[in-house]
């Protein structure tokens, strides 16, 4: 499973605030998911699946 870090997005071209909210709505979907680890804050990575059914794109390297 690919993963992903705030600062990947960064990295994409999205502000560090608005890379922060992103990823707090991909984890806020994660535990509504049943994912309830991801209400940790430590957890700093992301499935990229996540990130493309958020953002609506396809995270190719």
């Amino acid at each position: 499973m690919k993963t992903a870090t705030r600062q990947d997005l960064v990295n994409l071209g999205f502000s560090r605030y608005y890379a922060q909210k992103i990823f707090k709505e991909c984890k806020e979907l994660l535990v509504a998911r049943g994912y309830s680890f991801y209400r940790n804050s430590k957890i700093k990575r992301i499935p990229v699946s996540v990130l493309e059914e958020v953002l609506n794109i396809s995270w190719e390297e």
